[in-house]
């Protein structure tokens, strides 16, 4: 049986910065790379979890969403249980109701404060922000805004044991299953009432690997669900910078250390990630 990991828990302040209870949270989050969010009480969480169950009726018109390439629209993932309508930001307002809209660019505001306060603790420059995220540090770059659910009839891994490619990823899951990788093992996340799990992602390992504070992309995995299971459905979304831009690595006093397309990043985790699924 795999062990529970304790996560610790953070917020977005009044003023709209990532905050922790104490400084050794903060530095557990970073060492570990994931952590608990408390929801703020202004998102509309309840209506956006209904639109992601609607998606399971066969005659929901947003299952029509056209395909964009390989990563947006409604699409069924190979070798895992995962079915899920995926939009870019700048499909959003094309193709989500309003408020769902709305709620995307809720969650761009969390997305900012939290890579800004990673970027604070690595000892990046505020000037370097920028361009170290592709632009998302100001509110650029892009996003992703994905409505998830699992398909017990396919006996498969729920998701298969991976990273996640860009800075942050916001997951909002009704039903247990996640496990993240700790000191050489799985654990399990448990379900928190209210609680986002974030996790970090391999642009943020690469942006602050010359920084005084780097940090890590978790490994995470979710377990099949069966049918006798609570029905697994789940909220996520990804910030990443902009997919045809640049990341940028700096050091503490600014000079630049190195730098990748995002695109060539992202080709080089894909074929590692095609040999440890392979």
């Amino acid at each position: 049986m795999s062990k529970t990991l304790e996560l610790p828990i953070g917020a977005i302040s009044d003023d709209g910065c990532l905050a922790f209870s104490t400084q050794v949270d903060l530095d557990n989050a970073l060492d570990v790379g994931v952590f608990y969010l408390k929801v703020p009480e202004y998102l509309s969480l309840e209506r956006a979890r209904h639109f992601g169950m609607s998606l399971l009726d066969p005659n929901s018109p947003h299952r029509d969403v056209p395909q964009y390439g390989e990563l947006e629209g409604f699409i069924a993932l190979d070798n895992n249980q995962q079915t899920k309508l995926a939009l870019r930001r700048h499909r959003w307002a094309e193709h989500y109701p309003d408020d769902i809209a709305r709620f995307g660019g809720q969650l761009d505001a969390i997305g900012v404060a939290i890579i800004r306060e990673v970027f604070r603790q690595s000892g990046i420059p505020e000037a370097c922000w920028d361009k170290a995220s592709g632009g998302y540090a100001s509110g650029e770059g892009t996003a992703f805004l994905n409505f998830v659910h699992y398909d017990t009839r396919t006996p498969d891994w729920g998701l298969r044991a991976h990273t996640d490619y860009g800075f942050v990823t916001m997951l909002d899951a009704t039903a247990p299953g996640l496990q993240v990788e700790f000191e050489g093992a799985f654990h399990d996340v448990p379900v928190l009432p209210d609680h986002f799990v974030i996790n970090f992602g391999e642009a943020l390992n690469f942006v602050t690997r010359h920084a005084a504070r780097g940090v890590g992309a978790v490994v995470h995995r979710v377990l099949s669900q069966q049918s006798s299971d609570p029905t697994r459905h789940g909220i996520v979304y990804f910030a990443n910078p902009d997919l045809e831009g640049m990341l940028w690595q700096f050091d503490t006093s600014g000079e630049t250390k190195g730098s990748s397309s995002v695109e060539d990043l992202f080709a080089s985790l894909e074929r590692k990630l095609t040999r440890i699924q392979g």
